[in-house]
């Protein structure tokens, strides 16, 4: 039967998928409790707290229109480039040659743009550019790096607050930014009520639907379906996040993916596929988009909130792992390459992003035979004996579940060891969370057993939890999620 209805401790709904969900469960039945910090507005209650933001929830943000001359091009020049070069592997829906169009008009127009229609959404655009571009500047950044961050993002917010007229594609993807930006932020509140407007003008200029290619410029077709794709990407991941029903709905939608071509290949009146040399940057958001409508599927069937029955619990695993597994045979030659030559850093970003995410999302598919015996686990007994095949199967699962953790736990110290783990990559530390607290779950579970049997598991996950510890500022996210694998690190000693 479907778990009755549960929120955290801020009160806010937890639905099945979420992983606090799932950590409540195990809370309930250990008579554990975490406390989360409290925030203030109700937009964004349980946020860290950002410099200014908070401020502007009753009132107009002042911009100061002499930023425009105090920003140094060559400084804004460096930060495009940081941008399309590493800060979004996967979530790639501008067309970089216009970006840079528009760099270039700002400079040259001293902050007016020659279209005024447009000139405030087009500049909030590049203030997101710039302000997610500084946010992965360096692994930790310093207070004055996150300052300026801040500053960029409330520049882009205040030209949005005055945006009038017709709702344009720059308009949803200034928002999406504006997402992605809080996310790296611990904002994941404020990220998910703002992702309610985007989705919902995303919705109102048709971005779920396709359109006739010959009836708007090529480079405007790709970005429509790049910057759909992405937000029904977000919409899933904050969906299984939180546990909250999801915006997009499949039965909705007929927009096509994005095509496997880079920027310099696209022009207003054609593509030039022919120009084509090694591998396309674009082969990366695609994979991601495609494993994203099978993670939608996996948030309806394994985590309706209906009662599903045993046999129908297993075949739904059955069925998503086949397509999770098919998908990674399509992209194996970037995944899983005979050869381990370096790449260059955007298609490491990538490479990691895909395989955290593989492995996340088959973590979901098979989690909830996790607890079974869980309930159990206080007074000792071994649970009832069901006929051989569906306790074959759940130990099938429990095996996904534990090889998807120790890989997640192998990649992120994989990049905590060379540098690469920014703090902020939110998902990763997401990721890495759920993984700690599947081996945690696990150790304890079988801390009756010979120790061999979980103690690589125990390690791994004490591992994991260390480096997200070194990455945590204090109220962030990654800090809390510290605090529960602290609990549970605790527990599985104590078993």
């Amino acid at each position: 039967s479907p778990e009755p209805v549960q929120t955290d401790l801020e009160g806010h709904y937890v639905g099945p998928s979420s992983g606090v969900s799932f950590l409540l469960r195990i809370q309930k039945r250990l008579d554990q409790f975490v406390s989360f910090p409290q925030g203030s507005s109700i937009f964004t209650f349980g946020d860290v707290p950002l410099p200014y933001l908070d401020s502007l929830q009753n009132e107009a943000p002042y911009f100061d229109p002499t930023l425009y001359m105090m920003l140094s091009r060559s400084e804004t020049t460096r930060l495009v480039q940081r941008y399309f070069d590493f800060a979004v592997p996967v979530d790639r829906f501008l067309h970089q040659q216009t970006v840079e169009m528009w760099l270039e008009e700002l400079y040259e127009t001293k902050g007016k743009m020659h279209n005024r229609e447009d000139a405030s959404i087009r500049k909030a655009v590049l203030f997101m550019v710039f302000a997610l571009a500084q946010a992965h500047m360096s692994q930790r950044p310093t207070s004055d790096d996150a300052d300026v961050s801040v500053r960029y993002f409330l520049a882009a917010h205040q030209l949005l607050s005055s945006e009038k007229g017709a709702i344009r594609l720059e308009s949803i993807q200034a928002r999406l930014l504006q997402c992605l930006w809080l996310l790296s932020e611990s904002r994941i509140n404020h990220c998910w009520n703002l992702f309610g407007t985007a989705a919902r003008l995303a919705y109102a200029i048709g971005l779920h639907r396709k359109r006739h290619a010959d009836r708007i410029d090529r480079i405007e077709v790709e970005c429509r379906r790049r910057t759909f794709w992405s937000a029904y990407a977000l919409d899933n991941y904050l969906s299984m996040a939180l546990g909250r029903p999801r915006t997009f709905h499949d039965d909705d939608i007929d927009q096509e993916l994005p095509s496997c071509v880079d920027d310099h290949q696209i022009y207003a009146d054609h593509v030039n596929q022919d120009s084509t040399l090694g591998q396309s940057v674009m082969l990366g958001p695609v994979a991601y988009a495609k494993m994203s409508r099978i993670l939608s599927m996996i948030l309806r069937n394994v985590y309706s909130i209906h009662a599903t029955s045993r046999d129908d619990k297993h075949a739904f695993a059955t069925i998503h792992t086949k397509e999770l597994v098919e998908w990674r045979e399509n992209v194996a030659h970037f995944l899983d390459p005979v050869t381990h030559m370096p790449l260059i850093p955007i298609f490491q970003r990538q490479k990691n992003v895909l395989n955290l995410a593989y492995w996340h999302t088959m973590i979901l598919t098979h989690r909830p035979f996790l607890l079974r015996n869980f309930a159990n686990l206080q007074n000792g007994s071994r649970p009832r004996r069901d006929d051989r095949e569906f306790e074959s199967r759940i130990e099938q699962s429990v095996n996904e579940c534990l090889q998807a953790a120790t890989n997640i736990t192998r990649t992120v110290n994989d990049m905590y060891q060379g540098g690469q783990l920014f703090r902020a990559y939110w998902f990763t530390s997401y990721f890495a969370f759920s993984a700690a607290v599947i081996l945690y779950v696990y150790t304890i579970q079988k801390s009756n057993e010979p120790e061999e049997i979980y103690s690589g598991y125990l390690s791994a996950a004490t591992r994991c939890q260390d480096q997200l510890s070194n990455l945590a500022e204090d109220g962030s996210l990654v800090a809390r999620y510290c605090l529960v694998l602290e609990e549970l690190r605790l527990e599985a000693l104590r078993q």
